[in-house]
């Protein structure tokens, strides 16, 4: 990838025009016209601006790859911008839908509330199923396009972000680390409980709803610290990704699919 590709590549990720960087470092856009079509160079003070405005290495700039197979050779370059843009898409729709599988697991608690109220407990159990229903498919709508490619080509991200991203993980993963694991524990209470009583070891009670309370708040711990880890490790961990033989069973199939 030349230094004009890479311009125009981390221009339209900004969302950028032509005009809006000139401005911005002080030239024309004819200049930075010139520039993506590779038929000039920016002088060094207007390189060390371009690399403060995308947040990016000089090396990065300057260095030309290769591109006649580009996965292997290279890979996406992933801004600043985008990754934060990811990760605030990830928590989201992590949240969406770990609260679709809360809602669900909720529906137990009409059900063994409102044994004797059967109008009662059908409504109950069909509210919290529709609001279940609807968490989760705004969880699975708010994955964007432009995102969908972080998943799909090995990536390179500025190693001084990068070391600036694993700080921000390794610090937040303790967090993250101290809700998943009494999530998992809640979950498999809820699990224990609810079939020792399918298999009437236990007997159905008012007291399930804290059964059910406790595996909702497990199932959205789980989803919710599970999403936004692996996030996080898609970008700071994308060797061990990209080299998993699921991923290159994808690509395989994917490059297939471009030759015919």
């Amino acid at each position: 990838m030349t230094f004009g590709e890479k311009l125009f590549k981390l221009r339209k990720e900004k969302g950028f025009s032509q005009e809006t960087l000139a401005e911005q470092i002080g030239t024309t856009r004819q200049a930075v016209s010139k520039w993506e079509n590779n038929q000039g160079f920016p002088e060094t003070e207007k390189l060390l601006q371009i690399s403060d405005i995308f947040e990016i290495s000089l090396d990065f700039l300057l260095k030309d790859e290769k591109s006649s197979d580009e996965r292997k050779e290279g890979g996406y370059y992933v801004s600043k911008e985008m990754a934060t843009g990811y990760l605030a898409n990830q928590k989201k729709e992590s949240t969406c839908i770990g609260m679709g599988f809360m809602f669900w697991a909720l529906a137990g608690i009409p059900y063994v509330m409102f044994a004797n109220h059967l109008t009662w407990r059908f409504l109950g159990m069909a509210v919290f199923t529709i609001a279940g229903i609807s968490s989760f498919v705004s969880g699975l709508f708010l994955e964007q396009e432009s995102y969908k490619v972080l998943k799909e080509e090995p990536l390179i991200l500025d190693y001084k972000y990068r070391k600036e991203l694993s700080g921000l993980y390794y610090a937040k993963k303790k967090i993250y680390v101290a809700v998943l694991v009494p999530s998992i524990v809640l979950f498999i209470t809820g699990i224990l409980a609810i079939s020792l009583t399918m298999s009437e070891k236990l007997v159905w009670s008012e007291y399930h709803s804290f059964v059910f309370l406790v595996f909702a708040a497990g199932l959205f711990g789980f989803c919710y610290c599970a999403g936004v880890m692996d996030a996080y490790e898609l970008l700071i961990k994308n060797e061990q990704y990209s080299s998993s033989l699921s991923f290159q069973i994808k690509q395989k199939i994917k490059d297939r699919m471009q030759r015919l």
